[in-house]
């Protein structure tokens, strides 16, 4: 029990910089309660509230009982006294646009959905639209991928790589496999980072054959399906939540 209640203060003390708009109510054992922002914390030893009228109160973190504050989007470090400031654990989603430049130049947005299994590991899924042109033709497609982000602080800004992989189901080109991997960095809601993406697929080429072994061949007008790859560097800026 004193274990979790460490936690819980620690992670309303990590949360006091980053907001003040969301105040803390501090339940005491002798059942006085306290509502204002923890704005200094001491491991084992004692917090400091500030209240609305600017008065401070000095707590003994074991004369505590509980804390409360009403916040979704910050953890605490179980490894880290100054606190955490990262994704809650659970459910959490991504908005992004991508710029492509190489075989494939054009632009992509996409949105994906998933699960925050601790402060560093995402797994998850998405899907998007992209609007591109390889040089010979435009191409319109719809990605549906799976998708893994590591995170490699335990800090509110953090480099993280990212790695996705499924289908690009083209409306305008080539369907086949969709790859990305890139390196960013998050700050807060926002992040922004750059990769290499990869789209291997089947192109459908026409010609004619003619059989000159046959006096009476015809010109025919065949389908010769060729494997068809693009390679794009991608710059991806991003919203979560």
């Amino acid at each position: 029990m004193k274990k979790l209640l460490l936690l819980v203060v620690m992670l309303i003390a990590s949360m006091s910089v980053f907001s003040r708009t969301c105040p803390e109510t501090v339940y005491l054992k002798n059942g006085s309660i306290i509502n204002g922002e923890i704005i200094e914390y001491q491991p084992d030893k004692q917090v400091k509230i500030l209240t609305a009228d600017n008065s401070v109160f000095v707590c003994n973190v074991e004369d505590i009982e509980k804390v409360k504050r009403v916040s979704t989007d910050v953890l605490t470090d179980k490894n880290s006294t100054s606190g955490y400031f990262g994704p809650q654990k659970g459910y959490r989603f991504f908005f992004a646009a991508d710029q492509m430049i190489g075989d494939m130049t054009g632009f992509k947005f996409t949105t994906t959905h998933g699960v925050q299994f601790n402060n560093k590991i995402f797994l998850g899924g998405g899907i998007g639209f992209c609007i591109a042109d390889d040089d010979l033709e435009s191409y319109l497609a719809i990605p549906v991928y799976a998708g893994f982000r590591f995170d490699i602080l335990n800090k509110r800004s953090t480099p993280f790589i990212e790695a996705r992989a499924g289908v690009a189901f083209a409306i305008e080109g080539s369907t086949g496999f969709y790859g990305n991997f890139s390196i960013g960095g998050r700050f807060k809601r926002f992040s922004i980072s750059t990769g290499v993406e990869s789209l291997q697929g089947t192109e459908n080429y026409f010609t004619y054959e003619y059989d000159s072994d046959d006096p009476y061949s015809m010109w025919n007008y065949v389908e010769c399906p060729e494997p068809y790859r693009a390679f794009s560097f991608v710059t991806r800026f991003a919203f979560e939540f």
